[in-house]
């Protein structure tokens, strides 16, 4: 009883970490754009620069989960990636656009350095209590820091039309993820081994695996991303535009929320939970692309519950089907194949829209159907793995 209150703790840390991080670098994120703008960037160069540091973020991760597990750092890699969030608030005393992305570049870098790291940590702690909910509960700590930050730079634009009284503020974040982090250390007692003894963990086949990650691939390349609803939505004028970031926190509020209770529903059904991302993902073009307000409101719903689904019970399954040795690598891979189905997908979704909503639905319909029968067959694998045992 005593190990299962300090797994939590452990977990609710995490989870602390996430949410001050978040308000540091969601809160700049929201405001990138317009904040380089009066610094003199081109819109040519914040959308580089944008696509520059996302591009980051993801390759990255392959390299550094693969040096995590070689070297077994998970740690100082850790804290070195957050650690890099503490540079954003020095955008508030700089006048040159190139220091300016500097600093969201590293961020983005450090981005790449922590997760694999982060998660591999979570997984190891989380197998005491359940990998689905303790992942669940980093995911809803991580959305409430998502919506206070970018909530504190609409405050101190609205209230004091100032940019750099929003980097102040984030200051005190910035000073508490460190201190954070330094408690988490000192109180953190888990790792690989301590899972493997201890938890009898059986490690999947190399082909079970691929299978695994292309679903991801798949069921991600099939999904229509906000940008692309809110553009539609702004393009019918289906709602006043000043309303259309409502939407985005509403979304993000249940994908905070559902990611609680879908975490601790994989930790009693585990793979079978998967299904869930493909079948809401193939509703949502006709959804969102619609001129009903009520299918809108529904489509911000159901995009909550997948990305809700895709932070928590994603990354979950990795830890259930990786040995702890490659874990790291293994989130890394996680991670850039995820991106790179974002990149693909918005890419093909947003380029069909300019053609035919018909070959959206489409594309969207056959990806997820695609995605399906790579969770099936990974599933299939895994009883079958069970049985010959």
């Amino acid at each position: 009883m005593e190990e299962r209150k300090d797994v939590f703790f452990i977990i609710i840390l995490f989870g602390i970490i996430s949410l001050l991080g978040d308000i540091v670098y969601e809160g700049t994120r929201s405001i990138s754009g317009p904040f380089l703008a009066t610094l003199g960037a081109t819109s040519i160069v914040i959308g580089f620069f944008s696509g520059l540091g996302e591009f980051l973020t993801q390759s990255l991760r392959l390299i550094f989960g693969y040096i995590s597990d070689r070297k077994k750092i998970y740690w100082p890699l850790t804290i070195t990636g957050y650690a890099l969030i503490c540079g954003l608030p020095f955008c508030g005393i700089t006048k040159s656009w190139k220091i300016v992305v500097f600093l969201f570049l590293l961020e983005r870098i450090g981005k790449a350095i922590r997760t694999p790291s982060r998660d591999t940590l979570i997984s190891f702690v989380g197998k005491n209590i359940g990998v689905g909910k303790s992942f669940g509960i980093h995911e809803l700590f991580d959305q409430i820091g998502a919506v206070i930050g970018p909530f504190i730079f609409f405050f101190t634009l609205s209230k004091f039309k100032s940019y750099s009284i929003g980097f102040n503020i984030m200051w005190i974040p910035s000073i508490l993820l460190i201190l954070t982090l330094i408690i988490s250390r000192k109180r953190y007692k888990y790792d690989g081994e301590v899972e493997t003894t201890k938890n009898h963990y059986k490690v999947f086949s190399k082909n079970a695996f691929i299978f695994y990650i292309l679903f991801v691939l798949f069921s991600v390349s099939g999904l229509v991303n906000f940008p692309l609803i809110s553009y539609h939505i702004k393009k019918i004028g289906i709602i006043n535009e000043a309303h259309i970031p409502v939407l985005y926190l509403i979304a993000m509020g249940v994908d905070g929320v559902i990611a609680f209770f879908v975490g601790r529903l994989y930790d009693r059904v585990k793979f079978k939970i998967l299904f869930i991302v493909p079948l809401f993902s193939i509703f949502l073009p006709f959804l969102s692309f619609s001129k009903s307000i009520i299918f809108v409101i529904i489509c911000v719903l159901f995009y909550g519950i997948i990305i809700g689904c895709h932070e928590t019970v994603l990354r979950a399954a990795i830890a259930d089907v990786t040995s702890s040795e490659k874990r790291g690598f293994a989130y890394g891979l996680f991670n850039t194949v995820y991106g790179f189905g974002f990149l693909l997908g918005g890419w093909i979704i947003g380029f069909l829209y300019g053609k035919s909503l018909n070959f959206i639905y489409i594309y969207v319909v056959l990806s997820e159907i695609i995605s399906l029968f790579f969770i099936l067959t990974f599933i299939l694998k895994k009883y079958g793995l069970e049985k010959s045992r």
